[in-house]
């Protein structure tokens, strides 16, 4: 009788067991698919955004982006209009001013926009800022390079790539963001070390700018006098 109910048990326990092992497997080929789906959902929005921006960008040239202050700045907005708040910075230099402007004015527009396409910014707002400043900065690379060309020789000291720096950037732009930036991947693609962020890179060009202030001014008016001859 005992051996009876034993074998029942365990018959049972099989059935049990094999029951569990088909529903694990069922959960798993339904998370193995619903991974699936989202992937192919967040590769159909990347795509979507890489194809906008792109475009976005050939109609504006916010390169005060590019400063990592001001970009901080903008990413809290968009979480901001993510969550039906205001984002308020007191630190409002020049570059942070035109942040908050271009934001009102141009990008929650092209917002909007992105989202009437199918994207959805909430909970997505650092990849879409990732997205967009990298495209910003391939621009900017592509643009800065075209005006002022491969200025630096091959095998040049840092100080060196400095002074062609200050000989060819207009006085107006040398410490404007887009330049600065574009100067950092130029040291890059020189394979010309420095260990700054673009922050102290631009605080070490104004160093240097002011440490041999009387010799750019002697190149300042070399060149003015080559001009008129």
């Amino acid at each position: 009788m005992f051996q009876q109910l034993k074998n029942k048990f365990e018959a049972k326990r099989a059935v049990w067991s094999q029951e569990t092992q088909q529903r694990m497997t069922e959960y798993a080929e339904l998370e193995r698919k619903t991974a699936l789906l989202e992937m192919k959902r967040n590769e159909k929005m990347q795509s979507l955004v890489n194809t906008e921006v792109e475009k976005y960008l050939r109609t504006v040239h916010p390169t005060f982006l590019l400063k990592p202050d001001v970009s901080r700045a903008l990413l809290n907005m968009l979480h901001a209009r993510s969550e039906g708040t205001v984002s308020i910075n007191i630190n409002m230099t020049k570059e942070m001013r035109k942040a908050y402007s271009f934001y009102h004015s141009e990008l929650k527009i092209f917002l909007n926009l992105l989202e009437r396409k199918g994207y959805v910014i909430e909970g997505s707002e650092e990849t879409f800022l990732n997205t967009f400043l990298t495209k910003l900065r391939e621009n900017n690379y592509r643009l800065c390079l075209d005006i002022y060309g491969d200025f630096v020789p091959e095998g040049a000291t840092l100080f060196e790539a400095f002074d062609r720096y200050f000989d060819i950037v207009e006085d107006d732009y040398k410490y404007e963001s887009g330049n600065v930036d574009f100067f950092a991947s130029y040291l890059n693609q020189k394979n010309i070390d420095f260990s700054w962020t673009k922050g102290r890179l631009k605080r070490k060009l104004k160093q240097y700018e002011k440490a041999n202030k009387h010799e750019f001014k002697l190149k300042q008016l070399e060149r003015r006098l080559r001009e008129i001859s």
